[in-house]
């Protein structure tokens, strides 16, 4: 009788932890939105560029979520395709809360070398982005001047 009880209370024991190991977990916030976010996510951005990579330049964005964000991705990818090389360099100017979105201004300088071998761009310009989070990170939503990222 005792083994038997035993044998209960394991099962009731394990059948718990099991259950206790079924329950969905919660998912991690993003940390809250601040400076040193606003420059991890810029720095993101000028290693995307300057690496040559649209596809984690555009992992940065929720398209999704952008005005016209396909229109957007299509000027990205004219824009990577046009380029050889570019340099770029962000410099945060401001951070402001609005309602649940980070909104950004950034002084923006950059050069890119077309691949047809035409002089190179210089541009600079200040950039206003909007922050909202995403898939549990931050994520920009929008992106003014969208012409920064277009060669003449």
């Amino acid at each position: 009788m005792r083994s038997c009880a035993t044998a209960v209370l394991v099962v009731l024991l394990f059948g718990s932890t099991l259950r206790a190991q079924d329950k969905p977990q919660p998912q991690p916030t993003p940390a809250a939105f601040d400076a040193q976010v606003a420059s991890h996510l810029l720095l993101q951005l000028s290693e995307a560029l300057q690496g040559h990579s649209q596809k984690q330049f555009l992992a940065l964005f929720d398209l999704a979520r952008m005005k016209d964000g396909s229109l957007f991705k299509e000027q990205i990818n004219s824009f990577f395709a046009q380029t050889e090389s570019i340099r770029v360099h962000l410099n945060l100017a401001d951070t402001s809360m609005e309602g649940d979105k980070a909104m950004l201004a950034v002084d923006a300088e950059m050069e890119a070398a077309p691949v047809n071998g035409s002089a190179i761009t210089r541009k600079s310009e200040r950039l206003y982005f909007a922050v909202a989070t995403a898939s549990n990170s931050w994520r920009f939503i929008e992106l003014q001047p969208r012409s920064f990222f277009s060669l003449p």
